[in-house]
């Protein structure tokens, strides 16, 4: 009888331990699975729920992990219409993500950044002009600021610059109202849209050269010549190659609701390329996948009333595609499943595609949708996080 006990107890034991070890794998497996997944920054938008005040609505900026581990960075509401009105048109313009820190205004006057690892504030600075843009360079985490009257660098600086104890500096870089800037990555060039008119929000598109102190306008703020009083260009965003060969933005006319297409300047040559008809309905912005290749995503749902689009293949679903910048072909990633709107694409340093599935900017200004995060990695697409309000701001934090 005590044998018969002794080898029930080894069996149950024995099951015991098998059954934790599936479970202990299991876990592990997942743990690993998920820290893959990159840092992912985002900020989400809720609307007052006053109907009353036309002010009021509230940003949330939060950092979140692959162990789904949600951080809380910063948080606060519009305090005045004029405010408010702004955060509503390109809200996404007035927070960046940069590999340490993130930048963001909250009043358009002042300038924050907050470390992710401390959740802490780090610098502030109050501006004598109204803030209109704010972007980075992630690698060397160079902000870019762009005001109503001038254009900023902030960065941080090095130990033996750092003589006065303060570890970042805002430099002016230019005179202007800039819109959309970028900086290249050996950090001599920075484009952007440029408004001259104090009538119209007509936008050229400059090239500044930091070495030489130049400024080069590359793209007429004019439409076929068109006066401004008529009609004028619109810029939404810009990007620059590796190499410095080609600065792609996504433009349109000032048409209602606005038809934005791709166009590209070979800083080498000079060649001006406009892929009107074939990059339409794209929404901005996108990112160089190669020197000569840009991905970005394409195609509207709420633009089924509006016209012919018979010249863009499934012009009414959003999907990733690739433009060959030398060609001028366009490749669809056809690895995302069709019931799957997918906006705001970003390249990851783990070569995986992100992109979330509603549309952060709508014409119309006031929806606000739940958003989902999904990354697109050897052919298969994955739902990382779902996000309570919409999102306004989001990117990869690279490990």
């Amino acid at each position: 009888m005590k044998s018969y006990n002794k080898v029930t107890m080894k069996k149950f034991l024995f099951a015991g331990l098998t059954l934790f070890a599936i479970v202990l794998i299991e876990f592990v497996y997942a743990y690993f699975l998920q820290s893959d997944i990159e840092k992912i920054g985002y900020v989400r938008v809720f609307n007052n729920k006053n109907q009353d005040l036309l002010y009021g609505r509230e940003f949330e900026g939060r950092l979140v992990d692959g162990r789904r581990d949600d951080k809380l960075l910063f948080k606060f509401r519009t305090t005045d219409t004029e405010i408010d009105k702004n955060f509503t048109l390109f809200p996404r313009r007035f927070f960046a993500w940069g590999k340490n820190y993130v930048a963001y205004t909250q009043n358009l006057k002042e300038v924050i950044l907050i470390d992710y690892q401390t959740g802490k504030e780090v610098y502030r600075q109050r501006l004598n002009e109204r803030v209109e843009y704010i972007n980075v360079d992630k690698e060397k985490e160079e902000f870019l600021v762009a005001t109503e009257k001038a254009l900023y660098i902030l960065k941080y600086q090095n130990e033996r610059e750092n003589e006065k104890k303060f570890p970042f500096i805002l430099e002016r870089v230019a005179e202007g109202k800039f819109w959309c800037p970028s900086i290249s990555n050996d950090s001599r060039y920075i484009v952007c849209g440029e408004i001259e008119s104090n009538k119209v929000s007509a936008m050229s598109l400059v090239l500044i050269d930091l070495l030489s102190n130049t400024k080069k306008k590359l793209i007429s703020e004019k439409i076929n010549n068109l006066p401004l009083t008529q009609d004028y260009r619109l810029i939404f965003s810009t990007a620059i190659s590796n190499d410095n060969k080609w600065v792609v933005i996504s433009t349109s006319s000032s048409a209602s609701p606005p038809y934005v297409y791709l166009m590209a300047v070979n800083l080498k040559s000079g060649t001006v390329r406009e892929f009107s008809e074939i990059t339409g309905l794209c929404n901005s912005p996108g990112f160089f996948i190669s020197n000569d290749k840009y991905m970005f995503a394409q195609g509207e749902p709420e633009y089924q009333e509006f016209g012919d689009y018979s010249s863009i293949i499934d012009p009414f679903r959003s999907k990733p595609v690739i433009l060959d910048l030398n060609t001028g072909k366009l490749e669809i990633v056809n690895d995302v499943p069709k019931d799957i709107n997918a906006y705001w694409p970003i390249y990851g340093n783990d070569k995986a595609i992100y992109f979330i599935d509603r549309n952060y900017q709508s014409f119309v200004p006031n929806k606000i949708f739940d958003t989902n995060i999904y990354r697109l990695k050897n052919k298969k697409v994955e739902l990382l996080f779902q996000i309570k309000g919409g999102i306004v701001s989001y990117d990869v934090i690279s490990k």
